[in-house]
């Protein structure tokens, strides 16, 4: 099936659009003239299909019909939940039943059909939501529970092949989604007693996930079929990966593992399942990430580098599972630390394959770190002027940071190519 979406539209405009920022550049060094300027952007002027493919455009009404679609469906459960109790058995396993495939039949006719495949990609994300709605509602008439450990990883498998099988993006969102939801409700299996203890040894498992996400999304982009969702699952990686992180880096967290120690109560440790899924998650994440590069030596160098990601998840959670065994309440600085590093990998990596968005999630997820600090220790610390004061002081010292950086991303920019 083809995607009616066109995954190189974006690439075309960022083209231009660096096209034009590099031909004035070298209008103003006078490397060439303001007719041989006009030549080239004329050479390159994207047609009127570009045009009309103009990635603002295109996200505003992605984004119209994402929030459409989502209320439609949203609507529709609330409609047959408050009236679930007046209809027979038979008529809402009927609903359920029909429901889901006529809405996906909608969407690939306006998609695939009639042309309009921003439209028809979110109706057919309104199907993989009642998709999920029909198996909690059908679960619920058979007394099913709706946190069921099982419910979401079901609907989580429904949705896999209508992401690949339209590759589209919103679609794909609500798989990513599913799945990290599924380990989540899944929790409820792994541990003896699903209590505040137990969700300590969720961020490791978080990170295995991570990394096996990241193994595949880079995969993924190996094939033209796959790769409009490559980058989705990279950014799913950057944000899991930050999360699990930033929540081992609360003292509050170490401090009641240190607290449980003391009192003599033991670690609650999962069951097989979890450790299960962690070994899983890491031989996807290293199979994935070597067949990625599968033509690199074995013992080359770039091969370490592209597992470093993998190696880093698997370090960071080797130190958490150690820590969790021992007790130690003050490993949240060394988490914080870790952030650092994580915020500072970011940054670098960024500045080296001239990516201002990773740039920007780094300084965003550092700044949410910073501020969380500061109000756990600044406040008791200092007084509330001395604090003021060094909150703006880092502030400061971040954006003359952050300028400097952007400086330096536009001149490696528009420094001219070195001849091969």
């Amino acid at each position: 099936m083809d995607s009616p979406e066109q995954p190189g539209a974006a690439g075309a405009n960022r083209f231009h659009r660096r096209l034009r920022t590099e031909v004035a550049s070298w209008r103003e060094d006078g490397l060439i003239s303001e007719e041989q300027a006009a030549a080239i952007l004329a050479r390159y002027q994207p047609d009127a299909s570009s045009a009309a493919a103009n990635p603002l455009g295109n996200r505003v009404v992605t984004i119209v019909a994402v929030m459409g679609a989502t209320l439609i469906g949203l609507g529709i459960i609330a409609w047959i939940a408050a009236n679930w109790s007046e209809i027979a058995p038979w008529g809402r396993l009927s609903i359920m039943a029909v429901a889901t495939p006529v809405i996906y039949a909608i969407g690939w006719f306006l998609a695939y059909r009639r042309g309009y495949p921003v439209v028809g990609m979110e109706v057919i994300l309104l199907g993989a939501i009642a998709f999920g709605a029909a198996i909690h509602l059908i679960a619920q008439t058979y007394h099913v529970p709706v946190n069921h450990p099982n419910l979401v990883a079901a609907w989580f498998l429904g949705v896999v092949p209508i992401a690949y099988l339209t590759r589209s993006r919103t679609v794909a969102g609500l798989m990513l989604i599913l799945f990290l939801a599924a380990a989540g409700f899944r929790a409820q299996e792994w541990f003896p007693e699903f209590d505040d203890a137990a969700l300590f040894a969720m961020p490791p498992v978080y990170l295995a996930l991570a990394g096996a996400l990241f193994g595949m999304g880079m995969l993924q982009g190996r094939y033209a079929y796959t790769r409009p969702l490559s980058l989705l699952f990279v950014i799913t990686v950057l944000l899991v990966a930050g999360a699990a992180i930033y929540v081992l880096s609360f003292s509050a967290f170490w401090e009641e593992v240190a607290y449980g120690y003391a009192e003599g109560i033991p670690p609650v440790w999962p069951r097989g399942e979890y450790w299960a899924v962690m070994g899983v998650a890491g031989i996807i994440a290293v199979a994935s990430t070597l067949a990625w590069n599968r033509r690199a030596p074995a013992s080359s160098a770039s091969r370490i580098g592209e597992l470093a990601p993998i190696l880093a998840a698997g370090i960071v959670i080797a130190i958490t599972m150690l820590a969790l065994a021992l007790g130690l309440g003050w490993m949240w600085w060394v988490f914080n630390l870790i952030m650092l590093g994580y915020v500072s990998a970011l940054i670098a990596v960024g500045y080296r394959m001239l990516r201002a968005e990773l740039i920007n999630f780094a300084v965003v997820l550092f700044a949410v770190t910073l501020f969380t600090r500061y109000v756990e220790f600044g406040l008791e610390l200092l007084g509330q002027a001395m604090a003021f004061i060094v909150t703006g002081v880092l502030l400061l010292a971040l954006g003359f940071g952050l300028e400097l950086l952007r400086r330096r991303m536009l001149q490696r920019m528009r420094a001219p190519a070195r001849p091969q």
